[in-house]
Order: C-alpha cells, then sequence, then structure tokens
C-alpha cells in the first residue's frame, strides 16, 4: 500500500493508508507515534519493569547468547567424544563448561529477578535452563560428595543422570527463530496427533484381539495343516494381545508383512481382504492424513515467519520515513518548509543520505535523486516540500501491477474529458463569432478564435501521443520488461507526471 495520498489526516481508514500532514513536527513523523502494528501485543509490564542490576543486560544480548550457543555445541561434541575416546581430561573440561552454564544462569536470575518465573515471558526456556543446569551441578558436584563422604557406591549409578546434558541442545532452537517457530508448530500438533495415534492404537487393539483369537491362542486346535515351524511362527507373532499389537504394527511400517501373512493367507485365503484391508486404512489412510497435517502446520509456520518478516520491513520503512522528515527539515536552509533544488542537491550529495536509502534496499544515487526531483516538481516551482517527496518516492518504488495501469488509463480519460469539453466550448463560441463576424473587434476576435481551434488541434495530437504511450505501457506491463534505472514504475511514473 502507497504510505502516503495527500489528505491532511494521519489514518485513512477506509483505505488503511498512511497519510502525511501537511506540516510534520519536528521530532517524528506524523501518525508514526500512534499507527498501531497489526499483530502486536503491549506489555503491561514492559515500561514498569526495571532490573535490578541493568548493568547485566548484556546476557540477554546477541552476542552472549551466540557465545553460550557455542559452548553447548562443544559441550555436546565433547560427550560424543568421551564415549569413543577414554581420557582422563574429559572430567575437568566437563566441569569448566557447566561452570560456564551455572555462572550465565546466575547472571540471569540477577538480572531478570522475578521476570524470569514471569508465565509471558519464555518461562517454558527458563526453567529449562534451571533444571538442566541443576541436573547437571548434582551429577558433578554434588553427587560425587556425598557418595565419597558415605563411601557408598550405590550413589554413583546416579551419574547416569549425564546424558540429560545433551538436552542442552535443544536451547539451540530458541537462538534462531526458524527453528523456534518449527518447535512451536510441533507443539501445536500434539493435540491432533494424539488423536489419530489413539485412533490408531484403538484399530490394532480390537484387531490384535481378533487375530489372537483366532490364530493365536486356537491354532492348534483349529487342525490347520501347518507345520511345527509355522505353528511356532503364528503363537511368536500372535500369541497373546501385545505381541499381536507389535505384530500390527510391523504390518502398519510395511516391514516384511508378507512373511508374516503368507502363511495365513495360504490356509485361509479369505484373509487376503483382511491384509488388504487393513494395510489401506492403518497404512496408507492413516499415515497420509498424518503426513498431511503435519506439512499443513509446518507451511502455516511459514506463512507465519513471512508475515514477521513483512511487518519488520514495514517497521524499518517507517523509520527510514522518520529519517526522510528529520533529514529534510535539516536541509530546509531558510526554514521555508519547502527544499529548493540547490538545497536538495546539497542533501542528496551527502554520503549519509545515500547510505541510508542503501540501507532500506532503494538503490539511488546523487543524480538520480535530482532527477527525481524534477519529476516530482511538477508545477515547476524549482521547490518540494518533504510530503510531496515521500509520496512520490514510495510511487516510484512500488511493484509494477495493474493499479497502475488503471490509473494512467483514468489520466488519460480524465485529459480526453477535458479536451473534448474544451472542443465543445470552442465549437460554440467560433459559431458564434461567425455569426457576428465583421470587421474591426470581431475580427481581431475571429482570429483568436481561429488560433484557438490551432492550440484545440495540437491538444488533440497530445491526446493521440498519449494513446500511443498507454499502448506501450500495456506492452510493458504485459511483457514484464519495464527497465529503468531505480525501479519498476520509474518510468510509468514519469508518463503519469507527463
Amino acid at each position: 500500500a502507497m504510505l502516503a495520498s495527500g489528505r491532511p489526516s494521519s489514518f485513512d481508514s477506509a483505505e488503511g493508508l498512511l497519510v502525511v500532514p501537511p506540516e510534520p513536527p519536528a521530532c517524528s513523523v506524523p501518525g508514526l507515534d500512534t499507527m498501531a502494528v497489526p499483530g502486536d501485543a503491549e506489555d503491561p509490564d514492559a515500561g514498569s519493569w526495571q532490573s535490578s542490576f541493568p548493568c547485566l543486560a548484556f546476557v540477554d544480548g546477541t552476542r552472549s547468547q551466540a557465545i553460550v550457543g557455542c559452548v553447548i555445541l562443544m559441550n555436546t561434541i565433547i560427550i560424543g567424544l568421551e564415549t569413543d575416546i577414554p581420557w582422563p581430561g574429559w572430567g575437568m573440561i566437563e566441569e569448566a563448561l557447566l561452570l560456564v552454564f551455572t555462572i550465565e544462569l546466575v547472571l540471569r536470575l540477577l538480572y531478570r529477578g522475578k521476570r524470569f518465573f514471569d508465565p509471558s515471558d519464555q518461562i517454558f526456556w527458563n526453567l529449562f535452563d534451571l533444571v538442566i543446569v541443576n541436573l547437571g551441578v548434582a551429577e558433578t558436584w554434588i553427587i560425587p560428595w556425598f557418595a565419597t563422604r558415605r563411601r557408598s557406591t550405590a550413589t554413583l549409578a546416579l551419574r547416569s543422570l549425564r546424558l540429560l546434558r545433551l538436552l542442552r541442545l535443544l536451547r539451540i532452537f530458541k537462538m534462531f527463530e526458524y527453528l523456534q517457530r518449527f518447535v512451536d508448530s510441533l507443539l501445536e500438533l500434539v493435540p491432533t496427533l494424539i488423536w489419530i495415534f489413539l485412533l490408531l492404537l484403538a484399530f490394532c487393539y480390537v484387531t490384535a484381539i481378533v487375530l489372537t483369537q483366532s490364530f493365536g491362542k486356537a491354532a492348534a486346535s483349529q487342525n490347520l495343516e501347518m507345520t511345527a515351524d509355522e505353528l511356532d511362527d503364528l503363537q511368536r507373532h500372535f500369541g497373546d494381545i501385545f505381541t499381536t499389537m507389535f505384530t500390527l504394527f510391523q504390518i502398519l511400517t510395511m516391514d516384511s508383512w508378507h512373511t508374516i501373512a503368507a502363511p495365513i493367507v495360504e490356509h485361509r485365503p479369505m484373509w487376503r481382504l483382511f491384509f488388504v484391508t487393513f494395510i489401506a486404512f492403518g497404512s496408507w489412510t492413516m499415515i497420509s492424513v498424518l503426513t498431511a497435517i503435519v506439512s499443513d502446520n509446518v507451511l502455516a509456520s511459514t506463512v507465519d515467519l513471512k508475515d514477521a518478516e513483512r511487518k519488520h520491513a514495514r517497521e524499518a520503512k517507517m523509520e527510514f520515513l522518520d529519517y526522510l522528515y528529520q533529514s529534510f527539515l535539516e536541509a530546509d536552509a531558510d526554514g521555508s518548509g519547502m527544499l529548493d533544488r540547490s538545497e536538495f542537491a546539497q542533501w542528496a550529495k551527502n554520503q549519509s543520505t545515500i547510505e541510508e536509502f542503501e540501507r532500506v534496499g532503494i538503490d539511488l544515487c546523487t543524480e538520480e535523486l535530482i532527477a527525481m526531483f524534477d519529476l516530482l516538481d511538477v508545477k515547476d516551482t524549482q521547490s518540494l516540500s518533504p510530503e510531496d517527496f515521500v509520496r512520490g518516492l514510495e510511487r516510484t518504488q512500488d511493484t509494477l501491477n495493474t493499479k497502475h495501469l488503471v490509473e494512467i488509463e483514468h489520466l488519460f480519460k480524465k485529459v480526453e474529458w477535458n479536451v473534448m469539453l474544451h472542443h465543445g466550448k470552442v465549437e460554440k463560441i467560433e459559431e458564434s463569432v461567425k455569426a457576428r463576424s465583421g470587421s474591426g473587434a470581431l475580427g481581431g476576435l475571429c482570429r483568436q478564435m481561429q488560433d484557438m481551434s490551432r492550440q484545440q488541434e495540437a491538444m488533440m495530437k497530445e491526446q493521440a501521443r498519449l494513446a500511443n504511450e498507454i499502448s506501450e505501457l500495456q506492452s510493458m506491463l504485459a511483457t514484464g520488461a519495464a527497465e529503468s534505472p531505480t525501479g519498476p514504475t520509474f518510468g510509468l511514473t514519469t508518463m503519469a507526471r507527463k
């Protein structure tokens, strides 16, 4: 959407467009301070909360979290090396890494205080870190100390808790937004997955009862013409309920199911229908439904991530508009609220201006900015207001679509209507003059009307030229071949201004 439409109000609710008022204050961009971004929720405690140790704010910084992430990866690699390569120095390295995790947790507790346990402030990850670090302290320092004091070997068995250190790797998911959203999407799937698994469990349980009673318990009494090995296989696959359910799970995974079904269908051909139905429903239908649900949820999380990226881009654009207003006011040497061509050229030559444009992805050099000044100066007053420049810049950077062609077409129709209107007026005046034509003043007036007629013919030629340009624009839009030094619609906007 365009960020400016020219009407003097802060926000147009009918069109959903940010509107630039005529006289912005020097400190901020109008409408940006009070404009709410969709999806943002205000935290009532965000403004009132202050840490007792503000000097520890670095523990929540990106650099500190990156360092902790590297330490976690190092700890995971060391656990793997410790498993395969015996070395007495692994214990000292483990204690050093645990000391780093403990210090980081203590610093976060001091910085956040009671907010560390706030449900709205990532309480799951905070409690997760607290539990993992405490288990590591107990496994590395506390339990060995008690075991040494009491000379007990039973407590040393609790050192198996060291495998829980691998759970620290889950903190990596919190540091990357993509991984965190993936975990969130999986957590949202848990209720749906539970119902699907319960349905599969009930289906396998009922089927297991039938198969156990038909083959497991009564195989010997049914006088089946089977060898002793085949009867043993039936007992091994269908001897009791739990064994039969595991066999059905093996069939669902399509793992050597034909070796299980072959002895049965050989002596009971009607059971072929059962195996076909069971595999079609359990393995194909339910697994496909499960896969579709997971895929749909992951795609939905991807859409949410794109919405968040668009929100960040919008916030960056708001900051850029704020910079434009402030820089315009600073470049206005005479304080008139308008930038003349020399002031604008001096502003465009400033390196910080070019860098700020590049920061938001607008590739414009000084010469192109000055050319844009001449383009947007429609009335040729050699001056430009901040509102006109911001509005015109947004139009030139907008993506080429049908809307722009429709605007040009309506502009052409308006010109055509004005030409036809003046043409009718000129014809009426010309007829009136001819009816009263004579000498003297009326003759001069007739000559003036003839000049007006020639001007009208020139306007008609201009109308024809505009029609040709409209045709060219339609071809450009259809082929996607709109080329311009400042974006796909720079040339289109130039044509519109003409």
